[in-house]
């Protein structure tokens, strides 16, 4: 799937079912009744919701905003730092972040609408139920985001025609039964026509449907749900995981562990343009910006040792650190960066100190601790798909899904049925796959909390504040824990986010209350 051209790019960003815009002078050579009345067409049109998706990741803030703030992160600066300090005076309806993914998501929504209905109209074939299938888990994904984030959602599954373009919608927010009823039907139209392993690389399959079937049973404690689609997965036979060092590394990621990867390639690249594909930043914010330290141009500076180009936006905090067993679990190395080279060929004073070539730069710098070497994390590093260490963007392999993941879920849900057997075996895998011993004791959901913190913090997408937020533990934590109590910028989190408590959720974004009338969908309470 790397390979298809533009994945009919032109569709998404001129495309709609309007006949205002059909009569338009047509594009491309495929015409709008080729897309929505033929199999191959309807095809294409999933296709572009992967690019649609992908494009999601280029922008910077709206993919960082939740990573940040956490108990696991300090958040250091940048567009949106204001997510992770919780800050009064920006988090608002009126932020652009918030406005993106809502519209993102919607638009993927509406696009899965237009190609599900479209579908149901075509003589029925195994291929066209599969592109349905996708189609429904692109809307089952979106919804799944929408919901998590902003509680209140409106759901819609009618397609936009040139018969209803004009008609007033009616809007309102969808109870949770609503959206979990839709959530369930959409994925286990997936699981059914789906299968286990795409032959293209990068396509929803049976196992993402299952995996994030059982991420959604976790919300409504729909325990014996979430347990019955971890078992499917474990038992299929064509997932395991792999090789700790083997799971982040590399610019393919199409890995026995990786349950669905969003794929990246100078071809087609990343952004809607067919001009100029763009890739990701996600290898440059998790790292610190070591390169300062070292001064010069970027291409003096940067360095594959040090990961090459990086901002430093969100860095792991002690309190992450901290539930390692830095002797055993291999995670706190594989997973990280402690320290950062001198890689030049000449000494750099460093404060009160000189960093001799091939020397590391200490943490403490005239006895404070410097942001600028601070730890950070590698999962989403890359040293692979760069031309040089230099370059700004990314076009390494992104996993959406994974089956550690599943296997957390697992224990958590069999956790919360009184299975400890099970919870155990599930908790086990991931945890002496790090190199501790098997844990024979009796598992809580604190030992789930600190494990999932352990095997999937810093991912990109956000699973730590989910997570965090489902349990109802969010504010404590971050209360507690959030940022390094030696960096003052990056503790706003503890205070501000107990003080306005309605931070839980985020706003729904103040052009579409408008869109909808405040009467009809009201903002979610606390802002304004």
């Amino acid at each position: 799937m790397k390979r298809n051209i533009f994945y009919m790019l032109s569709f998404m960003l001129v495309f709609t079912s309007c006949t205002k815009w059909l009569e338009e002078e047509n594009r491309t050579r495929y015409s709008a009744d080729y897309i929505y009345s033929t199999e191959g067409g309807l095809k294409l049109a999933v296709n572009a919701l992967y690019t649609l998706l992908r494009n999601y990741g280029t922008d910077d803030a709206a993919v960082l905003a939740l990573e940040r703030a956490t108990d696991l992160a300090v958040t250091n600066g940048g567009t949106g730092n204001y997510f992770g300090v919780y800050d009064p005076n920006n988090l608002r309806s009126s932020s652009s972040q918030v406005a993106f993914m809502w519209q993102t998501m919607y638009n993927i929504i509406g696009k899965a609408n237009e190609i599900i209905y479209a579908g149901e109209q075509l003589p029925d074939t195994d291929a066209l139920r599969a592109t349905i299938a996708e189609a429904k888990c692109f809307r089952a994904h979106a919804y799944f985001i929408l919901y998590r984030t902003y509680d209140r959602i409106w759901l819609n599954t009618t397609p936009t025609t040139w018969q209803n373009v004009d008609e007033s919608k009616t809007y309102r927010a969808a109870s949770s039964a609503e959206v979990f009823d839709l959530l369930y039907q959409d994925l286990d139209y997936a699981i059914v026509n789906l299968p286990w392993q795409s032959t293209e690389t990068g396509r929803f399959n049976q196992a993402t449907a299952r995996h994030i079937k059982a991420m959604a049973a976790l919300w409504i404690k729909d325990w014996d749900e979430a347990l019955d689609q971890v078992d499917e997965i474990d038992r299929s036979g064509y997932y395991e995981l792999v090789d700790l060092d083997a799971v982040f590394r590399g610019a393919d990621l199409n890995h026995k562990e990786a349950l669905m990867v969003q794929q990246w390639s100078r071809n087609p690249g990343g952004n809607l343009s067919t001009g100029t594909p763009l890739g990701n930043y996600f290898g440059a914010y998790f790292i610190a910006s070591y390169r300062q330290e070292i001064g010069g141009t970027a291409e003096y500076a940067c360095s594959y040792e040090n990961w090459g180009y990086t901002y430093g936006r969100c860095l792991p905090s002690p309190y992450l650190f901290s539930l390692y067993d830095q002797r055993k679990d291999n995670r706190y190395h594989s997973y990280y960066i402690h320290q950062y080279q001198n890689t030049t060929d000449q000494p750099i004073a460093y404060g009160s100190v000189t960093v001799q070539p091939g020397a590391y730069f200490p943490l403490y710098k005239n006895g404070v601790k410097n942001r600028l070497v601070y730890p950070g994390s590698t999962k989403l590093g890359d040293i692979w798909s760069r031309n040089n260490p230099a370059e700004t963007r990314s076009y390494k392999d992104f996993i959406l899904y994974r089956l550690a993941e599943t296997y957390i879920i697992g224990a958590e849900a069999a956790l919360m049925t009184g299975d400890q057997t099970l919870a155990k075996r599930y908790f086990n895998k991931t945890w002496q796959r790090a190199g501790n011993e098997e844990f024979t004791g009796t598992l809580t959901i604190k030992d789930i909390m600190d494990e999932q913190a352990r095997e999937l913090a810093f991912e990109g997408h956000s699973e730590r504040w989910y997570f965090l937020k489902r349990l109802g533990v969010l504010i404590q934590q971050v209360t507690n824990y959030a940022g390094d109590p030696e960096i003052a910028s990056s503790l706003g989190g503890r205070t501000s986010l107990p003080a306005n408590p309605h931070f839980i959720r985020w706003p729904i974004p103040e052009t579409e209350i408008i869109n909808m009338g405040a009467e009809n969908f009201p903002q979610n309470p606390g802002y304004d």
